[in-house]
């Protein structure tokens, strides 16, 4: 048998290759995919109520908030919930924001960050919104922190669930060390709204994004005179049990 030349070996996995379909139309907003649950646009003013995915390092799809977003809306009223997906990531319908996951390394840096926000940003002028509050987790977390502070007033409310919110320390207690530029929640503090409400939820058991992340980040919100709480609650850094009812609950609280 003829073997196959080395260009026609790559041509035949690009042929085998399926990409993901890029965000266009309904359900994309400033190039990022997202799902929504609850009253369409046009139908009142409602609060937009964000839940914003981590990092999943382990790869594969990034779309484990929706189930969140879509059990949310179950028993609320005027009330919105989009599951976005960050830039570069991509759900299991084979949708893909626009931009690039960094190698799901070093992702909440300034570009994405602004990203996300352009997002949120338009879906408030699509629906109309009186507000918008937003759940984060670790990655996601560290997205919607710098947001709070870059963004003043774009959202209402934050929760922070296992929040990297200082990226130099998070590196460190990791035994990493320098080339990130993702942006630290802590130092867009002196940014974030008066009366901004913040809930930091980290896990006890939580060996990446250690609790006294959260529990110094608080501190120093309060100490701008945030109305801002921490939360340790049982488990560890995947958004289930614990850390997630916690999260969900905190949100729930803001979106009113």
């Amino acid at each position: 048998m003829k073997r196959l030349s080395l260009g026609w070996a790559v041509l035949a996995l690009l042929a085998a290759w399926s990409p993901a379909r890029a965000c266009e139309g309904a359900g994309c907003a400033n190039g990022l995919v997202y799902e929504t649950f609850g009253p369409a646009p046009g139908a009142g003013r409602p609060v937009l109520a964000f839940f914003i995915h981590g990092d999943v390092s382990a790869g594969g799809p990034a779309d484990y908030m929706v189930a969140h977003a879509r059990q949310f809306v179950a028993s609320r009223k005027n009330v919105v919930a989009i599951a976005l997906l960050r830039p570069g990531y991509y759900d299991r319908g084979g949708r893909q924001s626009a931009g690039s996951d960094n190698g799901r390394r070093d992702t909440f840096h300034a570009g994405n960050n602004r990203a996300v926000a352009g997002a949120i940003r338009e879906l408030k002028q699509r629906y109309g919104a009186r507000g918008a509050v937003a759940l984060g987790h670790s990655g996601g977390a560290g997205t919607i922190g710098v947001i709070a502070g870059s963004d003043p007033g774009l959202l209402n409310g934050i929760v922070l669930a296992a929040c990297p919110c200082d990226v130099a320390a998070w590196n460190a207690s990791r035994g990493r060390r320098g080339g990130f530029s993702s942006q630290s929640p802590v130092d867009y503090l002196s940014g974030v709204a008066p009366g901004t409400a913040i809930v930091a939820v980290t896990g006890q058991g939580d060996d990446n994004t250690r609790p006294e992340l959260a529990t110094d980040y608080v501190a120093k919100a309060q100490a701008r005179g945030l109305p801002a709480r921490v939360q340790l609650v049982g488990g560890g850094h995947n958004f289930n049990g614990s850390l997630s009812s916690a999260a969900v609950a905190a949100l729930g609280g803001m979106a009113r």
